[in-house]
This record gives C-alpha cells, structure tokens and sequence, in this order.
C-alpha cells in the first residue's frame, strides 16, 4: 500500500480537530465574559498579560537557541520548556509587583491570567486549524501537494508528521481540549496567587520560587510522559498535574475568598 493510500484524515479526526481549535479560541473570551457578568472584566490587566506573555515566550526563544546552538530542534525545544517557566513567571510577578501594570485587585489579576494564557490558547487553536487544513488538503489532493519537489529526508518528515496528525482521533483531541481547560486555570491560578502573595506583603520571592516550581512540574511531567510515545497519555498527566496545580493554589489563597472578590469586585 502506498503511503497516499496510509494517509488519511477521518470524519472524526477532522471534527476532533475542530472542536479542540474551537475550545482554545473561546475559553478565553468565554473567561472575560463571565467576568463581565459580574462588573469584574477588565481589558488593560488582558493586555498586559498578552504582552508579558509574548516577550517572555520570545526571550525564551532566544536563550533557548543561543544555549542550544548546536543541539538538535528536539533537545533545543526542552531547553526552551524549561527557561519558560522562568520566564513567564518571572514576568508574571514583575507584571504584579510593579503600579504601571494597575494590577490592584483580584479580578484584575484573573485579567491578568486570562491575557497570559489567552494568548497560549489563541496560538494553539491556529495550529489546530493549520492541522485541520492540512488534513482538507491531503484527503482532496493527496499527499504529492505536500512532499512535490521535496528532498527524500524532508518528503519522510513530511509524511510521519501528516500521519501522525491523522492517528489522533477525536478521544485525543477531546482530551487535549480538557488539557487546555487545564492549562488555562494554572495560568489563572498561579496570576492570583502571586497577586495574594505580594499584596499580603509576604515573601514574594519565595511564592515566585513556588510558582516557577508548579509551573516546572507541569512542563516536567508532560515532557516525560510524551516518552510513552502516546499523546492520550502525555495529556492525561498533563490534566493531573495542571489539576493538582489549581486545587494547591486554591486552597492557599482561599477559594471561598478569591471567588467572593471576583463576584463582588471593588469599585
């Protein structure tokens, strides 16, 4: 069998795809919304968040290429997972200790998290879309509209990437949307506890060091479950882990408070 006639994107793979790219592009403005309901959504708080995210992301990338200069894209993408958290949440708690970002209150450090992660989600959901377009394209003009005039090495890359796209079935994209409902809520969860942590004038260096740990924990794990070479599993641990995240913050900031403030924000 040729690997035209392997390759091929499913109804349901397809439709997975479409759901998960959907779920990335609306828990953030589905977040802002239900802040609104409650006078609590406010858009500055967003744009910081977007804005600490993307610099944080893009110094990521630069450290990761200059220490890993002659390692492979691989090795070069763990270093990179592992500065991030640094990184992101290093710019998270300058974004809350300093008065230029007028991150006060509570809910304006939800604001905070929802533009943080908000842009992580928006990436994520093109990519979804990117997958779902390639897998239009396969199935309608087969797999020579994507490896013509390609090297035999890059023809092969090609390909294993496109069938591995069309071996995720919608159990696995339905997964990977719970994982981004996960990873979401941490990028929330870990914005209000470094609010809490330096408005309570307490060490705020040392819930950053905590914060930089969870946020380790939740790339760590994932990293390694990836090595069962099974993507149902990775996002699995990932749920766990980014579950076991949001119950921890929530139960050192007070659940019962945080949500009483976002429900009756200060004026």
């Amino acid at each position: 069998m040729s690997p035209i006639e392997e390759i091929y994107f499913s109804d349901s793979t397809m439709l997975g795809y479409t759901i998960c790219g959907a779920v990335y592009f609306l828990l953030p403005v589905t977040a802002f919304l239900m802040l609104r309901r409650n006078g609590a959504a406010r858009l500055y708080p967003v744009i910081v968040g977007v804005i600490v995210n993307y610099v944080s992301t893009t110094l990521t990338d630069l450290f990761a290429n200059l220490i890993g200069f002659s390692e492979s894209i691989g090795n070069r993408t763990v270093i990179a997972a592992e500065i991030v958290c640094f990184m992101e949440e290093g710019g998270r708690w300058l974004a809350m200790r300093y008065p230029i970002t007028d991150i006060k209150n509570t809910h304006s450090a939800v604001c905070y998290g929802i533009g943080h992660g908000g842009l992580e989600c928006i990436l994520r959901g093109i990519q979804k879309f990117k997958i779902f377009g390639y897998g239009r394209k396969l199935n309608s003009e087969g797999l020579d509209s994507f490896i013509s005039g390609k090297t035999s090495e890059s023809a092969d890359r090609i390909v294993e990437q496109l069938r591995t796209y069309a071996d995720s079935g919608i159990f696995v994209s339905l997964l990977n949307s719970l994982h981004a409902v996960t990873n979401f809520g941490v990028h929330i969860a870990l914005s209000v506890l470094i609010f809490k942590k330096i408005s309570e004038s307490e060490n705020s260096i040392r819930w950053l060091g905590f914060a930089i740990l969870m946020h380790l924990c939740l790339n760590g794990f994932s990293w390694l479950a990836s090595f069962a070479g099974s993507p149902a599993f990775s996002d699995i641990i990932g749920i766990l882990t980014g579950a076991a995240i949001i119950m921890t913050v929530c139960r050192i900031t007070g659940l019962k408070n945080v949500v009483y403030e976002i429900r009756f924000p200060e004026k």
